[in-house]
């Protein structure tokens, strides 16, 4: 179900190929608490490079072992198979070895061909290994560089070790599991994963299972958050209002940049339930679990039965992996085993600091006006700034004036779509699929509006 193939190695494109062992690389040294910039990897995959793609390059005094064996590694990353022959033009272009591996064999580091294509078994890696070794006759200090082969299956296995790039490569070759996604801008595609996560001092954290416990700034609390995840078997639940940032917060979780004790980005998986994820999340945390596979599962708009099913399933001894779930739900009654996290509205100050981000052509008073109307929700905030153009002004509306024109967005004024709302804002939540039965609560919401069951049910649809 949550597997990478041979195969799968074998069908990425030579930039996704040096991609996926740079990002193996970081994963590998984070794994270890090491930083992840001694990894250095770019630049035209056929381009001369003087024979590494990618290398890692430590301090001494430093431990690595296993796939990146030496502080000093360098890996030259091939698309096509390298026999014998290919192996020593490789390494010795022009009759003579490449300065950049007697660099690496005076620092006795190793150096290391990747190959995509080529699948060897026993006889035909040792060839190959054969070959690295016959390349450095005469070199200076070969006796203390190390070399080896990776082909397509030993590429595999390191993969495997990592969930998060288990996705990252599904999703390159055509093969991405339904919903799920790895590290990424999983708050939305108007900013990328390398834009700045924007918080100030204002207490908006509370940790405990009642929103009146102790609150922090997200600066301080984020650690905290990092350190119940590290440990496998944890269950953490963030919940507060829609439109507070909840999703972004997760985010800036695996974030470098944040904090001092960030969670390895290759280790998340996310999804979000509204995706009608396949695998859903218990069959994946089952699958995850009975492959010993580290992982930080993260379940976004997770209701409270499937995340107690989740906890169940994941806070057994034998558990690899942590869960974040994601949603509304601010209720008291909050699971067992379970750290709830409750995140307040921001302030005013950050949400002006966003709205200008994001909307550098309005102006100031433009921008404070939308983030006091917001009343500290994000996505109130991005929504009402939408829908001013560049050459108008806000400041002059009314409270009134600013709510007509977040709830049209542009749109014709629809009387019968805002006597759904004002119903539907009347409760703090409601099921909105079931038109019939025991469970359906719109029949109530429709009297309330003065509607029909169907015609409400459009409604909420559009509002949605």
């Amino acid at each position: 179900m949550f597997d990478i193939t041979p195969d799968d190695i074998n069908q990425l494109n030579d930039i996704d190929l040096r991609g996926l062992v740079g990002r193996l690389c970081e994963a590998e040294l984070v794994s270890r608490g090491l930083s992840p910039a001694a990894v250095t990897w770019g630049g035209n995959q056929t381009a001369a490079d003087g024979g590494l793609d990618v290398r890692v390059g430590l301090p001494p005094g430093m431990s690595i072992e296993g796939f990146v064996p030496r502080l000093s590694t360098g890996f030259q990353v091939k698309t096509p198979d390298m026999p014998r022959g290919a192996i020593l033009a490789e390494m010795r272009p022009v009759g003579a070895i490449r300065p950049v591996i007697q660099e690496l064999a005076d620092e006795a580091g190793a150096y290391i061909i990747v190959s995509s294509k080529g699948s060897t078994a026993d006889s035909a890696l040792r060839n190959r290994r054969d070959a690295l070794r016959e390349a450095l006759a005469g070199v200076t200090n070969a006796d203390q560089l190390h070399t080896d082969f990776y082909d397509r299956t030993r590429l595999a296995t390191w993969v495997r070790r990592y969930p998060g790039l288990i996705t990252w490569v599904r999703e390159r070759v055509g093969r991405a599991l339904v919903g799920w996604r790895p590290y990424g801008p999983w708050s939305g595609a108007a900013e990328d994963v390398d834009s700045e996560y924007l918080f100030d001092d204002k207490l908006r954290l509370h940790l405990g299972k009642h929103r009146d416990s102790h609150a922090q700034a997200v600066a301080i609390a984020i650690d905290e958050l990092r350190d119940e995840l590290t440990q496998p078997g944890m269950i953490v639940r963030l919940v507060g209002l829609s439109g507070v940032g909840k999703t972004r917060l997760v985010q800036a979780l695996f974030d470098a940049r944040i904090g001092s004790r960030p969670l390895p980005p290759s280790l998340a998986v996310y999804t979000n339930l509204s995706d009608n994820p396949d695998p859903q999340p218990t069959g994946l945390a089952s699958d995850l679990i009975a492959n010993g596979t580290r992982a930080v599962l993260v379940v976004d708009n997770c209701p409270q039965e499937l995340h107690c099913q989740l906890s169940e399933l994941c806070r057994g001894e034998t558990s690899t992996v942590s869960v974040l779930t994601v949603e509304y739900d601010v209720r008291d009654d909050q699971p067992e085993g379970t750290e709830v996290v409750t995140l307040d509205t921001s302030s005013p100050e950050l949400i002006e600091k966003l709205v200008h981000r994001r909307y550098p052509h309005l102006s100031q008073v433009d921008a404070r006006t939308i983030a006091e109307f917001s009343g500290g929700n994000a996505r109130i905030a991005i929504a009402l700034a939408e829908t001013v153009e560049r050459s108008e002004s806000i400041a002059r509306l009314s409270n009134e004036g600013l709510f007509q024109r977040l709830f049209r967005q542009r749109h014709d004024h629809d009387n019968a779509l805002l006597l759904a709302a004002q119903a539907c804002s009347l409760v703090y939540s409601f099921q909105c699929e079931a038109l019939t039965g025991e469970e359906a609560e719109l029949s109530r919401l429709a009297t309330i509006a003065g509607q029909a069951v169907p015609d409400i049910y459009h409604h909420v649809g559009e509002l949605l």
